[in-house]
């Protein structure tokens, strides 16, 4: 079969998200699946390793500051062509969305990473928003098929959208090439690239409202005055950040308690993870969840918020709290950061909690759902 991917993820800097879950699956698929060939198309340039099995359409007026307005414009007119053109049998939309106009040959299969645009609106800036309601709530209720990355997600779908529990899978994600470190090195490491303190505290996530950082941040202001590690805060900065930094001011918070590292690029993130004492995820809404799983491997021991898919994720091998009580994530990290012989236990418990999610498995997964359109 000739299968389309929507590879515009593929053209992100960061590869976090959307792009780091479009990245791994193709490429694991490019590895195992030696009967169909991939049709890739995006608008802009893309990051992608060559293989036989991969081809790549892309705009010859393409560049790199295309937005994604235009490369949605673009894969709904030209991209369509261009796959009438390659005899596409199966379109694989990875980000929420399908053309309205897809030649009834072609299946349609949907990965849907989140409902965030039914249940966190507030937290979406009006254009994304209206993209959502109009072309994901569409495209959801066309595929043929759709993958979904937790089951918490999948319900959702059924609850929300009315689609039939049948016509979903669930394809968790992996949790990549991440292992233990020591972790004073990785610490030192850290310390002296980014200029923080050697004994931290880690979170990764981008600074939004749907992340619920301000709760770490009240935990953070009552350990002003006892001391202890920083809070390292990784990640980009997301749509309405001004909240969490007026916060961060009004509690008089300093670098000394709290710091914002930015993007963090990925050959550091594996250190990041193993030199942090704790990792902490307070989301209030996740798909999936990355970060945690991404913890758990490098060895650290995970606190997480209760919520959506996140105790699917972390299971029994981590701290699951309400992820608007302070008090209670204060008396955690206080509680775990005393004892020692926990840590380890939720560290060597995170990382076998960990081997049961693989990349490899789940393009494994996703070739099967292809397979059903044979």
């Amino acid at each position: 079969m000739n299968i389309a991917v929507d590879a515009f993820p593929l053209a992100a800097k960061s590869a976090s998200g959307i792009p780091n879950y479009t990245k791994n699956i193709l490429q694991n698929l490019l590895k195992i699946d030696k009967q169909n060939d991939y049709f890739l198309y995006c608008k802009n340039p893309i990051t992608f390793v060559p293989a036989k099995n991969g081809h790549v359409r892309t705009s010859p007026w393409a560049t790199e500051s295309s937005t994604s307005y235009g490369n949605t414009i673009w894969l709904f007119t030209q991209g369509i062509r261009l796959m009438k053109k390659d005899k596409i049998d199966i379109l694989w939309g990875t980000r929420h969305m399908l053309p309205p106009y897809v030649p009834r040959r072609m299946r349609k299969v949907l990965t849907v990473h989140d409902l965030v645009w039914h249940y966190f609106p507030e937290t979406m800036d009006r254009y994304n928003l209206l993209v959502m309601k109009l072309i994901a709530d569409r495209s959801i209720r066309a595929a043929d098929h759709i993958i979904a990355v937790s089951e918490a997600t999948a319900q959702a779908i059924v609850d929300v959208m009315g689609v039939r529990s049948e016509k979903i899978s669930v394809i968790y994600h992996g949790a990549g090439g991440y292992v233990p470190l020591d972790r004073e090195s990785s610490a030192e490491y850290i310390s002296n690239k980014y200029k923080t303190g050697q004994d931290y505290i880690l979170t990764v996530s981008t600074v939004e409202p749907r992340k619920n950082l301000k709760t770490l941040l009240a935990v953070f202001s009552h350990f002003k005055k006892e001391g202890g590690p920083q809070l390292l805060i990784a990640g980009a900065s997301g749509w309405k950040t001004s909240s969490v930094h007026a916060e961060y001011q009004r509690l008089g918070l300093s670098e000394k308690e709290v710091k914002f590292l930015g993007y963090v690029p990925d050959e550091d993130m594996n250190r990041l993870y193993s030199g942090a004492r704790l990792f902490l995820f307070p989301s209030v809404y996740e798909g999936f969840g990355i970060p945690p799983l991404e913890a758990m491997a490098a060895g650290t021991p995970v606190i997480s918020s209760n919520s959506s898919s996140l105790p699917e994720v972390v299971g029994g091998a981590g701290i699951l709290l309400d992820p608007y009580d302070v008090e209670g994530w204060r008396e955690s990290i206080t509680g775990l950061l005393s004892e020692e012989s926990l840590q380890e236990k939720l560290a060597a418990d995170g990382v076998e909690r960990s081997r049961h999610f693989s990349w490899n498995t789940a393009a494994r997964q996703t070739l099967d759902v292809f397979g059903k359109f044979a």
